[in-house]
């Protein structure tokens, strides 16, 4: 037998064990699993959403006695890729036994110590597989890589719009920009294919994974892969109509306004995978209070009762009280 095997089996025999003789203990059972494979993203060190190692704020996701009720053990097992956590193909990842201790844990009632709230441990993440370093590293720079093409090409937005009277000066800045943003955009894409698979954000293995609509990097990968694509074919277009005629300049600048804007939205993606959608909601506030809401009085007549009447009155159909011997 592999000795590979031996590590999922010892696992579900200690669970079943554990069943078998009682409580599963958290200081022996839990909380190293909450040590080798959450604190790295949920300690002090880098807090997302919630500190693992505060019991407070851990069992806000926790439905005593209720496994399938409770949003920590919903993410261990989620299909989603987007919400699965820890994320799959990771060091991170937990293995069905470990899983399972979890849920025997909250099913028992997620019986958590006070004193070891505060004896919590970063535990170093298992080896990686040296043979994935060199696309570990590549995607590694991707956080680094890619602000520079969007800002250049934002910057090739705006000096193409300056440059729309005419401004020879601002017609060359847009160009320049653009070319350099276009090849910066074709590193910053392989290096961000790299790092989705670092960051757990989804492996992609067939055609279909990547137009999976379901995953949040969908649209950040397609948007990505089709302003880089759009920016290496207009920077062509751009220096064909300057060949020609360096005064006729105005299709490619117009289409390299459009392509800023395209770039500000491959942004806005990458920034709400890495940081949560929550990150740009003043942003989104403030772009909303530009288009409020029409309010609407109690008491006051709708416009629909007025087209209702006035429909009433056009075709005819004319309420007619009839006469009494009162009137």
């Amino acid at each position: 037998m592999s000795h590979r095997l031996y590590v999922p089996i010892v696992f579900v025999c200690f669970v079943l064990t554990s069943s078998a003789w009682g409580e599963v203990d958290f200081e022996s059972d839990i909380k190293p699993i909450f040590e080798n494979h959450c604190i790295a993203c949920h300690g002090e060190e880098d807090t997302k959403s919630f500190r693992i190692d505060d019991k407070d704020e851990t069992m806000e996701y926790v439905y005593e006695e209720d496994a399938e009720g409770s949003d920590l053990y919903l993410v261990l097992v989620s299909e989603d890729e987007d919400e699965k956590m820890p994320p799959a193909n990771t060091a991170h990842a937990l293995n069905e036994a470990q899983i399972a201790l979890v849920k025997t844990w909250i099913n028992e009632g997620a019986e958590w110590p006070d004193q070891l709230e505060s004896e919590w441990n970063n535990v170093p993440l298992p080896a990686a597989d040296d043979s994935q370093l060199p696309y570990r590293a590549a995607g590694s720079l991707h956080p680094a890589l890619v602000h520079l093409p969007i800002g250049l090409l934002l910057a090739a937005g705006f000096f193409a719009f300056l440059s729309l009277r005419g401004n020879f000066v601002m017609s060359d800045c847009a160009y320049y920009c653009l070319w350099l943003g276009a090849i910066g955009a074709v590193f910053a894409c392989a290096s961000g294919w790299f790092y989705s698979e670092v960051e757990g954000y989804g492996t992609v293995n067939e055609v279909g994974d990547i137009l999976n609509q379901k995953s949040e990097m969908f649209w950040h990968r397609i948007t990505g892969l089709g302003a880089t694509a759009f920016a290496i074919i207009l920077a062509l277009f751009a220096a064909s109509s300057r060949n020609k005629d360096p005064d006729d300049g105005i299709m490619w600048k117009l289409a390299l306004i459009l392509l800023a804007c395209a770039i500000g939205f491959v942004g806005k993606t990458g920034g709400e995978l890495q940081y949560g959608k929550d990150h740009y909601k003043d942003l989104n506030a403030l772009f909303e209070s530009f288009f409020p809401e029409q309010l609407k009085e109690d008491g006051d007549r709708t416009i629909d009762e007025s087209d209702d009447e006035l429909n009433d009155n056009e075709s005819g159909d004319l309420k007619i009280q009839p006469l009494t011997s009162e009137t």
